[in-house]
């Protein structure tokens, strides 16, 4: 039974959540003016403070994406507007020291998903270990990571990083209030959320926004150079049929919806030209985003803060995709796209590359070879990079909950998600059908490592160093292994990579 939780001040106003059992939640508060009409392509501004008792126990918009981006159930969906710059706050109910903060970012591609998501809720999690769990929303695709600042000094680059930024400002200023210690947040993303919390590592205005940091199958060179940052957005401009001499002014008056679907649009088409290489992502601008975050990490110039940091088994799955690269030409799955992916980057590496997969080109093969190139390959170079400069901990996460191992997609892409937000979801328990018990276990661990982590900023196996330590997280118990990525890593080393080596192409 919910019942309405205590009411909290913060800097712009007061906000009324609900209270279930003993953990309380706060859905939507705004971290941000909303980004509507002259504020759209802007940094985000602050909220304009309001009077009263601001209700906050619904959740309000998902960030434009397509249809599907927000779903809500089975049958229920989010809406989706501009105005969507809010963030969610999870924690125990009553008093207590303050507790260990953690901010998550949501996939997706930097296009789509929400933090509403059902697989995204905060209370096993709150509930079992004492913490506080933030959750947030910020623009995405069009009109978050598309740089169209080439057209107007009023539109900016980086809104959708920005926004995250702003909601680490956010956290540091007010989660004292619900019970929050400022001085002990975690950072923490899967898949483009991970990518955003290496990324911020390298943005110096968000030195001392966080402590720790934690990436779960991230894609640290997801950035884009500004030369193919401003192609993509005069593709995106081609798209909705603009002329580039009046873009700024279209573009403030071109519908969301459109300007969303011209952006996935364009970034499908990338993707079957260069294989692995993302065009809606950030941009290395100079300003809030100086260097190639790997490279940063590599110098030294970025946040030395402990860093979680790992890959799933099976990121690409294996009969699960079938259908998917029918319609979504995103990865080197066939001999022809391979051919492609090298031919546009590095050709010089690919006769080393497919000497480690001597079954190439079965399926078999090219399913590792896309997971190797896509996520191990860039997530190895971060990881060397920081293990340098700050403690760094990897791991591998093969379990597969017993409906994927059964059908054959082993442990795939975001099945990491539920096992670390926790067992509760009624949505996820299905993939536990056949091995409840054993699924319960292995959450249960990575709960703990995780929020181990969270608390002291080691989850409790050793550092990643000269002899390549990482944890092999699988039934029956997660076990140390010594040079877990070495041949991989030897493999890819020396390879430029869809996002460095590709040259932008003229839109045709």
């Amino acid at each position: 039974m919910r019942d309405i939780a205590s009411e909290v001040t913060i800097d712009s106003g007061t906000v009324r959540g609900q209270r279930y059992r003993d953990v309380s939640l706060w859905r939507s508060i705004p971290y941000a003016a909303a980004p509507v009409g002259a504020l759209r392509f802007r940094a985000p501004q602050p909220v304009a403070p309001w009077t009263g008792v601001r209700d906050a126990t619904q959740f309000g918009n998902a960030a434009h994406s397509h249809l599907f981006s927000s779903p809500l159930g089975l049958v229920k969906r989010q809406m989706q507007d501009e105005d969507c710059l809010t963030l969610n706050v999870c924690a125990p109910a009553g008093g207590g020291p303050p507790r260990p903060v953690l901010v998550f970012i949501h996939g997706g591609g930097f296009f789509e998903g929400s933090s509403a998501l059902p697989v995204h809720n905060p209370e096993p999690l709150v509930h079992r270990f004492g913490v506080v769990l933030v959750t947030i929303n910020y623009r995405l695709g069009g009109l978050g990571f598309v740089d169209f600042s080439q057209y107007s000094p009023d539109f900016h680059s980086n809104v959708g990083l920005r926004d995250q930024l702003s909601a680490l400002q956010w956290v540091r200023r007010n989660i004292a209030a619900f019970g929050g210690d400022p001085d002990c947040v975690t950072v923490w993303g899967q898949s483009a959320g991970a990518s955003a919390v290496l990324t911020h590592l390298a943005v110096p205005s968000a030195k001392g926004l966080f402590h720790r940091a934690i990436a779960q199958s991230p894609v640290p060179d997801a950035v884009r150079t500004p030369d193919q940052a401003a192609e993509t957005a005069r593709r995106v401009i081609e798209a909705l049929g603009i002329d580039s001499d009046d873009a700024a002014a279209a573009l403030r008056k071109a519908p969301a919806k459109a300007i969303t679907g011209a952006a996935i649009r364009v970034m499908l088409r990338t993707g079957r030209e260069v294989p692995c290489q993302m065009s809606l992502a950030p941009v290395i601008d100079g300003d809030l985003l100086p260097q190639d975050p790997t490279a940063a990490i590599s110098a030294g110039r970025a946040h030395r803060v402990p860093l979680l940091i790992g890959t799933m088994r099976n990121e690409m799955g294996h009969a699960g995709w079938g259908p998917i690269r029918q319609f979504v030409d995103l990865f080197p799955t066939t001999p022809q796209r391979v051919d492609r992916m090298f031919s546009a980057t590095d050709p010089n590496a690919k006769p080393a590359v497919l000497q480690y997969y001597p079954d190439y080109p079965r399926s078999s093969a090219l399913t590792r070879l896309a997971t190797d190139c896509f996520f191990v390959r860039p997530m190895i170079a971060a990881a060397e990079a920081h293990a340098r400069h700050a403690p760094t901990y990897l791991y591998r996460l093969d379990y597969a909950p017993p409906l994927l191992r059964w059908i054959g997609m082993g442990a795939i892409h975001a099945t990491d998600v539920p096992l670390v937000f926790g067992f509760g979801m009624q949505t996820v328990q299905p993939l536990a059908i056949g091995g409840r018990a054993e699924y319960r276990a292995m959450s249960d661990w990575v709960q703990r490592r995780w929020v181990e982590f969270a608390r002291t900023g080691t989850p409790g196996w050793p550092v990643y160093a000269d002899d390549e330590v990482a944890v092999v997280i699988d039934r029956p118990e997660p076990h140390v292994v010594n040079g877990l990525y070495s041949a991989t890593w030897e493999a890819w080393r020396h390879y430029a990579g869809p996002q460095r080596g590709a040259k932008p192409t003229a839109a045709q």
